[in-house]
């Protein structure tokens, strides 16, 4: 059985994190000192409207089906990293982002959530459907291969490392893995708009939804 064990944050990853957040914070800073005119909508996330990078995404669903950013018209699609055995921060995203569709009443119908696996060696289809319709029946799920995961998440600046456990020398399956914990929220035009912190109210989170809806 995998020891499932504390893997957000450890010590091997706050450096390389710290580096990733100030590249974003960065890159707001510069759109901010723009000189633009356009008067932009203010969000408790980071704005990163026009990025060059997250621009999007297609990746396999749970039933091999290819899956797009634009795949969403009309909706505000959430997209988290994660896998099935993380411990806390994943979990918690989950059940967060449904009590963020319950403050939006009858406009969470128009979001999307979306959970790309960074284990597609443990997290198998039928596992990791299971384990995401236990929190919500219409998230989508999303599994590559190895090679498509790394290019996915250097695209989106995600940092993950797996990292051994007291078990690992036994079954070298039983490790866990160390991640960023960012939402990335898609436009219904399939455009990425925000990133947003794991820490960042409920409340904040569906006005900035609510603003992205009503455009």
């Amino acid at each position: 059985m995998t020891t499932r064990t504390h893997g957000i944050f450890k010590s091997q990853a706050p450096s390389l994190i710290s580096t990733l957040t100030a590249a974003l914070v960065g890159f707001i800073l510069a759109l901010s000192l723009s000189g633009c005119a356009e008067t932009k909508p203010k969000f408790n996330a980071m704005d990163v409207t026009g990025a060059e990078w997250g621009k999007g995404f297609q990746l396999p669903d749970l039933n091999g089906k290819p899956v797009n950013s634009k795949d969403f018209p009309g909706k505000v699609t959430l997209v988290f990293f994660g896998f099935m055995y993380c411990p806390d921060a994943c979990p918690t995203h989950l059940t967060k982002m449904q009590a963020v569709r319950e403050q939006l009443g009858k406009e969470g119908d128009r979001l999307q959530l979306v959970f790309i696996t960074l284990d597609p060696e443990r997290d198998t289809p039928e596992k990791l459907k299971q384990y995401l319709e236990s929190f919500d029946k219409t998230i989508v799920g999303l599994r590559a291969g190895l090679e498509e995961t790394q290019a996915i998440t250097k695209d989106f600046r995600v940092f993950y490392k797996k990292v051994n456990t007291k078990d690992s020398a036994k079954d070298p399956m039983a490790y866990t893995i160390d991640h960023t914990t960012f939402t990335y929220a898609f436009d219904g035009k399939g455009a990425l708009r925000l990133v947003i912190p794991h820490d960042l109210a409920v409340e904040k989170i569906a006005s900035d939804l609510r603003n992205l809806l009503s455009r």
